[in-house]
């Protein structure tokens, strides 16, 4: 999964519970937005979308990313009540440590 600096790999899923293609395109434009930018070569790309249906839970959504540059590794994760949020949420923080690793 080898890419130039301005072409990204497409991500590899990881997904547990009600998880859709709607939510897993979603988690990669949140990838790819907060990645855009990036001087670094973008070496893989996973994401890990999990939902526990479990209403006794605060926060039952997961999202979580882990990207392989010639840099480095940088991940961020996020939890919320639903999916959509986790997704942004981690779409905001992979940005910082996106705009961290180029501030270097």
């Amino acid at each position: 999964m080898n890419a130039t600096p301005h072409e990204l790999p497409e991500p590899a899923f990881l997904t547990s519970g009600k998880v859709g293609e709607a939510e897993r395109a979603a988690a990669r434009d949140a990838v790819r937005e907060a990645l855009a930018g990036t001087h670094e070569r973008v070496r893989s790309v996973r994401v890990t979308l999990s939902l526990v249906d479990d209403p006794s839970l605060p926060r039952p959504a997961l999202a979580q990313a882990i990207v392989e540059t010639d840099g480095g590794r940088l991940r961020a994760q996020a939890a919320a009540p639903a999916l959509a949020e986790a997704i942004d949420l981690l779409r905001r923080r992979l940005s910082v440590r996106t705009a961290q690793l180029r501030a270097g």
